[in-house]
């Protein structure tokens, strides 16, 4: 079926090593010899001319028969020489460094002097499109490499990526095979190819990785099994080999392959593995027994693969970040599917014992979860099911649920909020109380990431409060992790030090908590995606991902926050906010900017607190959404040299503005925001001082809304109403019995759609389901 020769690598190989050298050669085409040269532009009569070219022609002839001819390409004996570090991927194989690797010498017999700053690695250039970086540390020998690498974010910038590398020399096929770990969190395949090039200059494009267009194939065959096994068998040697295992095997388990088959699969797949190296090897065993832990039929196996991995960290292979939490995980399983009561609750102990270091790893929660709900306490179940169904899903629990879904027989797996909901009238007999619980459990979600660093932070240094804006969208997967991480920096630090405003935009889908303010002043800071960040006015990077990135996200801006809160500043800003009889009392007062020597605004924005909305991205409690934005996107102008609002709203203008851009966003989209909450009745009231010139935000305060919120359309305040899970009855989102006149002229930095003519907010009732904006 392959015709896949053993020679591919190889042929790679040279396309390294000696491809490049004809452009260099002396006489070549490009570059014509001197002598030639000479022979043409010799003028003297016939005779001396035809003299002038025999004896040309013979010299030419007489360096040509002594130009030594280019010795052909020899496998290298050791390490020693030039090497391009190559990351094997599905399509291809990218070259990124080229490194000069050396040897210490033997010391002579009775030198006992130690070479401490012998370096065996040296970083001689990189490809055009991989990032600057500096060897760490390196150690090697005539058949081995080991280095340790830091990728930087710019030449002589601070490190983001710490790469090491480890490989031994292949001589049957020139080649270093080893494998990389980036920041000790993963481990793939990688390979230094010797060269004859002091530069990658001439080895600019990726070379295609052999066999990619096979796996592609047999990857998307009816029945991959029968086309997998061939080309895990023909291509050993090569990368792709270790892609194609593990879907082999994941295969197999899920066909219910007989136990020989599998287990023949397995040692094909470790044979392999190990000539990537033995951390390679470690990390299959510790694949394969967490993939035969999760099934029902080989789950016995497993413990047989985590001790082999085991026996390899003792022996002194460094494990990585992930590898404890995973072969405990697994072994957990293992003990769960047991029939001995001893080694279940073995397993319940292991599972608690590895929440309490990781108490964020929802893979364990979900298997402690498995235990309690059968062999522990039903209170523990809730306690761990509110974390789960209190936050949003990870990408793997969707799929996992979408799976059990469609094929039942296959996948079991259920949703966290179903489970807690049973178990919650199992205890109490129905649903009351469990949005309460489920808010409480969100609250104790984001506490749980708050950092030593950021309880130690003196909050008494500095008097200047800083705000956060974060631009981000309902249906934005990579947005979770931005709107929890800025959620827990607003537990880590009172509203004194640190302010979050939160910008809704239509990215990538229709999001009812969207408006023409939110939009404009996305396009003030020239976003082009979501999520973004900025911090006083300037962006801040690494806050993107999942629910299982929010530490590392949490991280990022505490980095970029810390620093700010001990600032200081001349500027204060008097705040008030009352509602009245309908009317809304606006007054900001702005102090101490004589120092600052660039013209500033005042921008004023109402936000929404602690608003309840099923979000498609999984987001269930939003927190400071900006509903309005007083004056242009970038704020007021001084006034006589003065920074000064005071500003009466008529709330339902307020609230219908909203509703009307909801209105004519559906007409123009074809959207459907039926459900959308616009209760608005806990608002606060922003106001920051910004720069024109360099965008800086000088100070932010923040107050609450006073007073009584009451709308035209209604009696008396609205009720607060929030899904309740029982029912799904859906947040109302009241509307007016006839639109008012707006009599607040605001100035909007993109023209909307105008709905004055409508009698009535073309918005529909409420229905069922309170997340139809997917």
């Amino acid at each position: 079926m392959f015709s896949i020769s053993r020679i591919s690598l190889l042929v790679c190989l040279l396309m390294i090593s000696v491809g490049c050298q004809k452009g260099s050669e002396p006489g070549s085409d490009d570059q014509p010899s001197a002598n030639v040269e000479t022979a043409k532009v010799s003028t003297k009569g016939s005779d001396s001319k035809d003299k002038d070219k025999e004896a040309t022609a013979s010299e030419d002839k007489k360096e040509e028969t002594e130009k030594p001819k280019p010795e052909p390409f020899k496998l290298p004996e050791t390490v020693e020489g030039n090497w391009v570090l190559v990351l094997p991927q599905q399509q291809q194989m990218m070259p990124l460094y080229l490194l000069r690797v050396l040897v210490p010498e033997k010391p002579a017999e009775g030198d006992q002097k130690e070479k401490s700053d012998f370096e065996g690695v040296k970083l001689v250039s990189k490809s055009e499109n991989v990032a600057p970086a500096k060897i760490v540390s390196s150690e090697t020998t005539k058949d081995t490499v080991n280095f340790v690498e830091s990728l930087l974010e710019d030449e002589g910038g601070k490190e983001y990526i710490r790469l090491n590398f480890q490989g031994k020399l292949n001589k049957e096929r020139g080649a270093i095979y080893g494998n990389i770990s980036f920041n000790n969190d993963n481990c793939i395949p990688a390979l230094l190819l010797p060269t004859i090039e002091k530069d990658l200059s001439k080895i600019k494009e990726p070379m295609p990785s052999p066999g990619a267009q096979e796996l592609i194939q047999a990857m998307q065959s009816p029945d991959p099994f029968k086309p997998l096994d061939e080309f895990t068998q023909k291509m050993q040697m090569f990368p792709l080999a270790m892609d194609a295992y593990p879907t082999l095997l994941a295969v197999g388990l899920s066909q219910k392959k007989d136990t020989k088959t599998i287990q023949g699969i397995i040692k094909r797949y470790i044979e392999t593995a190990t000539l990537w190296g033995k951390r390679m090897q470690a990390n299959s065993l510790i694949s394969v027994g967490s993939m035969l832990a999760r099934t029902d039929t080989d789950s016995s196996l497993a413990t047989q693969y985590l001790d082999e991995a085991g026996k390899l960290i003792k022996e002194g292979v460094k494990p990585l970040t992930h590898w404890d939490q995973e072969m405990a995980l697994a072994k957990a399983r293992v003990g769960l599917k047991s029939e001995n009561p001893e080694q279940i609750k073995a397993a319940g102990e292991l599972l608690e014992s590895e929440v309490k270091k990781y108490p964020h790893d929802r893979q364990l929660l979900t298997e402690l979860v498995s235990y309690e709900k059968t062999h522990g306490s039903i209170d523990k179940a809730i306690e761990h099911l509110g974390i789960l169904a209190g936050s949003p899903l990870s990408g793997r629990e969707r799929q996992l649920i979408a799976v059990s879904r469609q094929n039942p027989d296959a996948v079991k797996f259920e949703n966290p909020r179903d489970t807690l909901t049973a178990l919650w009238k199992k205890k109490h007999g129905s649903t009351k109380g469990l949005d309460e619980y489920l808010t409480k459990s969100f609250k104790r979600f984001l506490d749980s990431f708050i950092t030593k660093e950021a309880k130690e932070v003196d909050l008494k240094k500095g008097n200047r409060t800083s705000l956060i804006e974060l631009f981000t969208g309902g249906s934005c997967p990579p947005c979770v992790a931005a709107d929890l991480a800025t959620g827990v920096v607003e537990s880590s630090f009172p509203a004194s030090k640190v302010i979050v405003l939160r910008y809704h935009q239509h990215v990538p889908a229709p999001d009812p908590l969207t408006n023409s303010d939110s939009e404009s002043r996305f396009f003030f800071y020239n976003h082009s995606g979501t999520p973004s960040i900025d911090l006083n006015g300037q962006q801040v990077f690494g806050a993107a991902g999942g629910v299982e990135e929010v530490e590392s996200s949490y991280k990022a801006l505490l980095e970029a926050l810390i620093p700010q809160l001990s600032a200081t500043t001349d500027v204060k800003i008097d705040l008030s906010a009352a509602a009245k009889d309908g009317k809304l009392d606006l007054k900001a007062n702005v102090t101490g900017t004589e120092k600052i020597k660039e013209p500033l605004r005042l921008v004023a924005v109402l936000a929404e607190d602690e608003l309840h909305f099923e979000s498609p991205n999984g987001i269930n409690v939003h927190d400071m959404i900006v509903r309005s934005m007083l004056g242009e996107p970038n704020g007021f102008k001084a006034t006589d040299g003065k920074l000064t609002l005071d500003k009466t709203l008529e709330l339902n203008d307020f609230k219908g503005r909203i509703s009307d851009y909801l209105s004519a966003f559906e007409e123009k989209s074809g959207a459907n925001f039926t459900g959308a909450p616009l209760g608005l009745d806990k608002l606060h009231f922003v106001v920051f001082v910004q720069g024109e010139l360099s965008k800086g935000v000088f100070q932010v305060a923040s107050v609450p809304v006073t007073g009584t919120l009451t709308y035209k359309s209604e009696v008396a305040k609205p009720e607060t109403t929030k899904p309740a899970k029982e029912t799904k009855s859906p947040v109302k989102a009241d509307k007016p019995q006839e639109k008012p006149a707006k009599t607040e002229e605001k100035p909007k930095a993109e023209s909307k759609p105008e709905t004055a003519g409508k009698p009535e907010a073309a918005k529909p009732e409420a229905k069922k389901e309170a997340a139809k904006t997917e």
